[in-house]
């Protein structure tokens, strides 16, 4: 057996995948299949969000296929491997027309995700050659291309970080009044309303500090506020400007939400 060389390895990341961009995967792919020391083809496995899948050799198909564009996409694979030979008998030997020791495959997999799970997407990489030279070539395109690829949009986690300046104020006006009770804690309605704005301040302080220092952001919050990853064709592409459209609407909420609490906590810490 000679020795091969390549590598196997894993990138948790979000992404967006146009059109644009799986062409030049795909222009990658069918130069090394051509690269190969035996004819090699190129093929495209999609599955789609009902598990069901179709293979192909044509990238057309991928974009334009009634599947890929009626069904959001859950996982596409692309792979170039030898053209498979026809069995063939030499002696008394029969010998399989197939060959392990060159491949590239490349997989981009959108996780299905709880409320509460904050599992990242996933893109894999799989490179074996005879040649090392030719191997670390690819490795090192496809790396580069992977690390171009650009992640979804998202809101800015600092404005769930604005939201201590209100919660500062009102901890501030509860502490200075020495331990008497509040003239602005007697009725229900501002009491209520105190408590509701405090909690909700330290709410979004809370999940601030869950994305900019611990790194935890879950489904639910990436519903909110992003990022989200896709495949930026047919439904997908429809999927992925409904929900910029539900972000950006979530955005101007917070906003006005934050302003107006500010607001309220200034005037009970006056």
């Amino acid at each position: 057996m000679k020795i091969t060389h390549g590598v196997d390895e894993y990138f948790h990341k979000n992404f967006i995948l146009t059109e644009d961009g799986l062409k030049e995967f795909s222009k990658t792919l069918e130069n090394a299949a051509q690269r190969f020391p035996a004819p090699a083809e190129v093929l495209y496995t999609v599955l789609t969000s009902d598990f069901r899948y179709f293979e192909t050799a044509r990238i057309e198909d991928v974009l334009h296929d009634p599947d890929a564009q009626e069904k959001g996409i859950l996982q596409l694979s692309m792979e170039a491997d030898f053209v498979e030979d026809l069995p063939r008998i030499e002696g008394d030997v029969i010998h399989k027309g197939t060959r392990d020791n060159w491949n590239i495959r490349l997989m981009f997999s959108l996780r299905r995700r709880g409320f509460w799970d904050a599992a990242q997407d996933k893109i894999t990489l799989k490179v074996t050659s005879e040649e090392r030279k030719w191997a670390y070539d690819y490795i090192d395109r496809f790396e580069e291309q992977i690390y171009k690829l650009q992640p979804g949009n998202r809101t800015p986690v600092m404005l769930l970080w604005l939201f201590v300046i209100p919660l500062f104020l009102l901890i501030y006006a509860y502490l200075t009044q020495h331990g008497q009770n509040p003239t602005w804690l007697e009725g229900a309605i501002s009491r209520y309303t105190y408590y509701a704005i405090t909690l909700f301040s330290t709410l979004m302080a809370l999940g601030g500090m869950a994305v900019s220092i611990f790194k935890f952001n879950p489904q639910g919050m990436r519903i909110l506020f992003g990022p989200m990853s896709g495949f930026l064709w047919g439904v997908g592409m429809e999927e992925y400007e409904l929900f910029e459209k539900f972000r950006h609407s979530v955005l101007w909420v917070i906003g006005i939400i934050f302003l107006a609490i500010v607001f309220a906590s200034a005037a009970i810490a006056i």
